[in-house]
This record gives structure tokens, sequence and C-alpha cells, in this order.
């Protein structure tokens, strides 16, 4: 029976901080026994959990959520076991309060033993023990059973403590059917036979690790293994699913494991590694010694995916196996400190793939837009709506909306900061320390700066805490006395929309300028105040050279002519400060907060007519993405316009391209690849690329998909598909959707998706959204991909707006969560006026559900809510 807490024990629901567990008691070890059900939804289990005693104490409180106790016992000492009658829920808090018959004194060590019944969820919600379907050997569909414990699904599959600062010891058990492979963090101890039908797999016990890094797997599995790592690295996978187009992914995975290991300094302590390619799955997650992925992600033929595509499947494993580290040996001790996880596997990615694939020049990828890295950083905490890296949260909802690019691109965009200050070895060396001193524990932000400041000698809290525990950045702004040859610069908060209020003014940032001209890059002067006089060369110069500093920055109007007229000065700007240069002109142009305007912006994109740097190109592409989406409700003359901007300074790389612009070669460079496949699909307006597409199609559909080559599959689908007649796109999108309900492709199934969210038709675009929100997608990823690509035009903005108002109510309870803001953020992100920002702040305002989803977090998905200066 479910009944609230008793308020004696003195756990209200008034309180934010009722939502974290009372140190009276410690867990040390769980025994965990599970038997999942798949065809009724339903997890019979047991668990022991072994406590210390840390205060005398009549109650232990747990958390658990949807999961009904049977029966609860406390042992004492051995051979004595109570009964305990009842113990009280709080549903809110996600907790459960177990009444001790009498006081446990402090230094006790007790057992709680409790038999309970769960659900399986559908794997879209990516919580708990959850489920999806799949082919088995004999044709027929069957389930696929896996866990998703972060950040509070752990809760979900057994009762425990489920906050990252108790970490314990697990022994599990799985009874699960004869002839199917189950998986967990360790490897197996024993198998025995349960019953006629059933078999009990045991695993061995873990080293002390948090709650939501217990993991789960339960079908028919195949896999392939590496031996060139010093453990066996393993990639499992459904019958359904290809296992030699992950061999790639495979040789990823070892050789990463082998660089981390050499990076971090201290040895993987696990005896194997698994990798699980999951249907139904979102992206990747870290559990410890068993990582799950999309099956997007590992089944996925390397020489049918794009260039593009390739690179960002590798980034996702490579971040994954740096979290065997960075969340796993140590781990965050709260919520708060997240960024210490995720921007620490982001920034060992970058540093890893640097050394692995500099041909991929891991750092401009970084650095330019295309992904949710430096860009997606800036954008995001240029808003009111924005948190600190260090962010306060307390509830499960607060929880699942810190997995943002404030914790992930801003944090390592300052861990990339810091290592540039202190110097890469230096910085690795104080890394290695902090993985040494926290071993198997919990570590928080103070904790990672001491260990920094003992290896650098240098006081590292003093120089970064402001960056991790205030909101926003700065900006720039730079006058020029050409008399003395000096720069004067003030700082202030940059906000992308709406005036910079004093309140919002009142941090200072200690910003390294980073001075880069023709002699070279001064690494030393700084800003501490907020205004600063430095002498400069005027002839030449650019602020935060390589776009290694987390701020904006504003030049004179003649300034930024200069640069303009300098961008192929040899020895002046890179690429990488090409991009940083549009992106801040952009900004600045949409925030309106200077006499910079969209005229500007244009006049100084007007230089990048010979420009042949691909991170370059992504980048102008990006900006001019958002000046027509800025734009999109407005006089239909202006995107013309803007098109015909565009198209005209494509004109010199198109030339020079030719016939290259889709012809690929196997031994052609990322970059190369790249700038051919983005020149390519932002060129549908030129003739040759209409008919090549066209003819590209035309093969493709005739059953010669060798002919399409993957780097500009998509962009062809979306071709044809947008520039097909009215009483021809209903045949053309049939042909699309058959080929995504055919192939065995999972590379062609992802760009089909996307190319139909490009219908314009009303009849088309709810096709589409019925389709994405049918059984026959799984992935949150591909509906995500969907609503991002009817996110583009105004009939598809304008549906999915009416389709989230009238699904609501379901779809805070399905699409909870981790992902629930980043989903109900896709549905909206195509609005542009304030009108349609009032509109949506009105439906959300009060809107709430079982995921509590913030309108907050889905305000930071809006684009363009107040184009100021365009």
């Amino acid at each position: 029976m479910r009944e609230h807490l008793n308020p004696l024990i003195g756990h209200s629901s008034s309180d934010k901080n009722d939502y974290r567990l009372p140190k009276n008691v410690k867990p040390t070890h769980y025994d965990i026994r599970l038997e999942p059900d798949f065809e009724n939804a339903s997890l019979n289990g047991s668990v022991v959990v072994h406590f210390d005693v840390l205060q005398d104490t009549n109650f232990i409180i747990l958390n658990t959520h949807e999961i009904e106790i049977l029966t609860t016992v406390l042992i004492s000492s051995p051979g004595k076991a109570v009964k305990i009658p009842k113990v009280h829920f709080h549903e809110v808090q996600q907790t459960m309060v177990i009444p001790l018959p009498e006081t446990v004194p402090e230094g006790a060590q007790i057992r709680i033993q409790q038999t309970f019944k769960g659900r399986l969820n559908d794997a879209k919600t990516m919580s708990g023990f959850n489920r999806s379907r799949y082919i088995g050997r004999d044709g027929k569909q069957k389930w696929i059973g896996s866990t998703q414990g972060q950040p509070v699904g752990a809760r979900q599959i057994f009762p425990c403590a489920d906050e990252p600062a108790f970490k314990a010891t697990f022994a599990a058990t799985l009874v699960v059917d004869h002839g199917v492979t189950a998986l967990s963090n360790m490897d197996i101890s024993s198998e025995k036979s349960a019953s006629n039908t059933k078999k009990a797999v045991v695993f061995n016990k873990t080293p002390p690790m948090s709650t939501y890094l217990v993991c789960f797997v339960v079908a028919e599995l195949d896999y392939i293994e590496s031996k060139e790592y010093r453990v066996p690295v393993r990639i499992y996978a459904t019958p359904d699913q290809d296992l030699e187009k992950a061999r790639w992914l495979l040789d990823i995975s070892a050789k990463a494991m082998i660089s981390h290991e050499k990076i971090f300094g201290s040895p993987y302590p696990l005896p194997k590694l698994d990798s699980v390619s999951v249907p139904g799955h979102a992206g990747g997650m870290e559990n410890w010694g068993c990582v799950l992925y999309a099956d997007t992600y590992l089944c996925a033929d390397e020489s049918d995916g794009s260039a593009a595509g390739n690179v960002r499947k590798a980034y996702v494993v490579t971040h994954e196996l740096a979290h065997q580290w960075f969340g796993n040996i140590v781990t965050a001790e709260w919520w708060d400190s997240l960024w210490l996880n995720e921007s620490f596997a982001d920034w060992a990615t970058y540093n890893a793939a640097t050394h692995m694939w500099p041909e991929w020049h891991p750092w401009s990828e970084f650095v330019s837009a295309g992904g949710q890295a430096y860009q997606a950083a800036l954008a995001l905490d240029s808003n009111r709506q924005s948190h600190r890296i260090e962010n306060p949260v307390n509830t499960p909802a607060e929880i699942a909306q810190s997995f943002d690019a404030i914790t992930y691109a801003k944090g390592c965009a300052i861990l990339r900061m810091i290592s540039e200050l202190l110097g890469n070895e230096v910085f690795v060396k104080g890394v290695r320390l902090h993985l040494k001193r926290h071993a198997f524990g919990n570590a928080t932000t103070d904790d990672l700066w001491d260990s920094l400041s003992h290896a650098s000698g240098k006081n590292v809290q003093k120089i970064m805490s402001t960056w991790t525990q205030k909101v926003g950045f700065p900006i720039l702004y730079v006058t020029e006395d050409q008399a003395s040859n000096t720069i004067s610069i003030s700082q202030h908060r940059f906000l992308q929309s709406g005036k910079v209020l004093p309140e919002d003014d009142q941090v200072l940032y200690p910003v390294h300028l980073k001075t880069r001209t023709l002699q070279g890059i001064d690494h030393d002067v700084q800003l501490v105040s907020r205004t600063g006089k430095f002498p400069v060369n005027l002839a030449t110069y650019k602020l935060n050279a390589g776009q290694t500093g987390l701020y904006r920055v504003s030049y004179p109007l003649s300034r930024w002519a200069k640069l303009g007229s300098q961008l192929r000065l040899p020895n002046l700007l890179t690429g990488d400060d090409r991009v940083g240069l549009i992106s801040d002109l952009s900004a600045i142009a949409t925030a309106g907060q200077t006499s910079t305007r969209t005229s500007h912006l244009l006049s100084f994109l007007s230089n990048f007519k010979a420009e042949k740097d691909y991170f370059v190109w992504r980048q102008l592409f990006s900006n001019f993405e958002d000046l027509q989406k800025a734009w999109l409700f407005e006089d239909a003359s202006t995107i013309a316009a803007l098109k015909r901007f565009q198209q005209d300074l494509m004109k010199k790389v198109l030339g020079d391209l030719d016939e290259e612009l889709w012809n690929f070669k196997p031994w052609e460079e990322y970059s190369e690849q790249g700038l051919k496949a983005t020149i390519f699909a932002n060129a549908e307006a030129y003739g040759p690329v209409k008919i090549v597409a066209s003819y590209l199609f035309k093969r493709f559909m005739d059953g010669d998909t060798k002919a399409l080559n993957p780097n500009i599959r998509q962009a062809v689908f979306k071709i044809v598909l947008s520039d097909a007649k009215a009483s021809d796109q209903d045949e053309t999108y049939n042909q699309l959707l058959h080929t995504f309900r055919t192939t065995p492709s999972v590379n062609t199934r992802t760009d089909v998706i996307s190319a139909l969210s490009h219908a314009t038709s009303p009849s088309l675009i709810q096709r589409t959204i019925s389709l994405v929100n049918s059984p026959e997608i799984q992935s949150l990823n591909e509906r995500i991909s969907a609503f991002a690509a009817l996110s583009t035009h105004c009939n598809g903005i304008f549906a999915l707006w009416e389709w989230l108002k009238e699904n609501w109510d379901e779809l805070v309870d399905k699409e909870g969560g981790i992902l629930g803001g980043a989903f109900v953020g896709s549905c909206v992100q195509g609005f542009a006026t304030r009108e349609q920002v009032r509109e949506v702040e009105g439906f959300l305002r009060g809107k709430k559900g079982s995921a509590e989803v913030s309108s907050d977090l889905v305000f930071r998905e809006v684009v363009g809510c107040a184009n100021e200066g365009l």
C-alpha cells in the first residue's frame, strides 16, 4: 500500500532539499536479482542492500519510482531477521521510508532485503528498464531489454540510494530465457538452469560505483571482438543487425581505450569492455564495462556513411569510452558538478582525436558550427534562461534538464581554455593527479582545481571559478587609438536578445586576450577589470586567436572592414580565426546592441568568395541558415535576396570544384569530402546540381545504390523532393518512404527520414508526423531529426506546433527524463517572431506533467526569438 511519508520523519515536500537522501546510513553493497517479463512489460526482483550505520537511526530512506514493494525484511545480525510490515512512499520525491523496529546504533552494519515488482518501459522513455523490438534468428519479432540509469533511472529498476555519491559494489543475477545473452557491467561468474525455460546468469562483483552506471542487457546477441587492447573489447548486436559493419568502430574502440589509458595514466580496472547496439536507444550511455549505443551508431557501415557522419560516430564512441575514467572511476559528487563527467569526456575526445586522427582537425571541428560544441555553447549561454556550469539541481526534472550544451560544450571550452593557459602537458599532469586522488570515489570542481593548482603551481580556482560559477560570458568592445597604437577594451555580458540591464552585467571575467598579429600570438595579456588599455600593432591584429577563449569580440566597423580585406593574409587568420569572426559578427548584428547591422555582416561575408576551408564554409552556411530563419515569417523577397547573396558567394568555389562536387575519392581526407558535401547540399539552386541530383536519384531508385555517394545522399533526396512539382511530390515521397521501409542501410534510413520532413505540402507533413510517431520508428534520434527538418519551413513549423499542443499530456509522460526537454524544444525551434514566442510561453506556463518539462529549457531551444539587430 502506498502512503505519504510520515511527517514525523521530517521529509515534507515543501523543501527542495528533501529530494536528497539523509546521511544516517551508507550503502556499501547490493545483491540484485532481476527477472524481466518482456511480453507483459513487467519486472520481478529482489535486492539486499548492505548498510553501514553512520549515526543512531530508526529509519532508512531509499529512492524508488514506479516499483511495488512486496516484502521488506531487516537483517541486523546473522540469524536475526525482522519483517517490516509497512513502508511509506513519497511519489513526488521518488523515495520510500523504511521504519526500523528499534533504533540502530552508529557503527552497526545492517541489511535490508526487499522483493518487488516493477515495469518495463518503452525504449523511447530512456529511463529504467526498457524494451524495444528486434527480429530474432527465427524471423519473428522479439524484445531486447536494456537499462538506462542516468540520471535517476536506477530507482525504477531496484530500490537504491540513487545518488552518485553513494557508491557501492554490486553483485547481480539475471533470470532470463534459455538461448538469450545476458550482459552486465562485469563478466559472468556462472550460469545455471533456473527452470525448464529459464537460466540464472550470475555476474562477478563490481568495484565501487554509482547506481546510475548499473547496466543490464537481455536479448539474442551476437558479437565481434578485438584483442588489440589488453582486455577483451567487444561489440554486441541483435541478429537482425549486421555486425560486420561495426568492425571499424570496434577498431576505434580499442584504439580509444589505449589512448585514454595512456593519457589519463591510470589503468582501466574492469576485466572486459562491451559495447551494445540497442534498437530504440538514443545516443550513447557510458555504463561501466557495458556501454550502450543507438543502433544507428554502431552497426553502420563506414563505406555507407558520409565522412561527417563517420567522424561523429567515432567521436561518440571516444566520448563514451572516456567516461570509463571521468564519470566512472571518478564520479561527480552531485549532479551540479555533472560537467566534470561530460565536459571532460568531450575534452578527452578532442584531445585523443588530435593524436589518433590529426587529419580530422578535431579542434576546428569543435570550434565551427555543425555540432553540439563551441558554437552551441555560445548560442545557449547568450540567453537569459541559461544557467551556470555548476548549476544547483535537486528534483529529477532539474537533473534531467542539466544535460545540455552548457554542461557539455561550455564546460569543454573552459577546460580547453585552462589547458591552453597551463600548457597541455601540465594540464594532463593535473588530470592524472585528480584521477589518482579520487579513484573509485567522488569529486567536486574544487577538487579538480586543487589538483591542477598542485600540478601547475598556479591558483587555478582563482582563475577559473568565475567561469563555472556564473551564468553567461562576456563580449569585449574594442575601440582604437591610432595616435598611440593602442586599443581600449571594455567587457560586458553578452545577450543574444533583449537589452543588457545593469543587473545582468555584474560579473567580471578574467579574459586572456591571446592577441594575434603578423609577428605571432601574445599569450600573456589579460583583461581582469571592466576596462583596459593595451598596446597593439593596429596594422593587423585579432583577439582570441584560434577561438580558444569563451567570449565574443566587437570591433569598430572600420576594423571589420579591414579584417575582411585581410582574410587571406598569410600568418594572420587561421581557419578557426575566420570561423570566429563570422560567428562573432553574426551574433553582434543579431543582438542589436551596437550600430552593427545585417548589412555590415553581409558586406563582411562578401569577402569569403575565395574561401576553401571546409570548417569556414560550414560556419558560413550555418549563419545563412540563422538569417533565413529569422526572416522566415517576413517578406518572401528578403529570403529570396539572402539566397541570391549566398549563391553569388558560392560562384567561385562551385566553379573551382565543378564536376568534382559530386565525385568523391576513397583517399580524400575528411575536410576535402566535407567541403564538397556541404557545398553540394547548399547549392540546390545551382542548375548542374539539380540535374545531377535528379540523375543520381533515378539511378538509385532503379536499384544502383552505389551510384549515390553517402556524402550527398541526404542532399539528393532533399533536393529532388523539394524540386518536384506539386503533382509529382507525392510520388517522390512514396519512393523515399518505400526506401525507408526496405533499405538494410541504417545510414540511408536516417537520410530518408530527414529528407521526408522537407516535404512542404500539408498532407505530406501530416504523413511525416504520423510516421515518426508510429511503431515503425523506435529511435528518438530519428524523431528529433525529423522534427528538426520540419522546423525549417513554415508549414512544418505550424504543423508541429499544433501537434505538440494536441498531444502535450501524452508527450510529457512518454518523453520525460533526460531527453524530454530536447524533444519538446525540437518542436518549437522554428519560431522566430516575438508573437510566436509569446504564444509558446503562454501555452507552456504552468504546463507540467510527470516529466516536468521546463519552459525555460524549451525557450533555450527557440532560435531568433528577438532579432533586434536584423
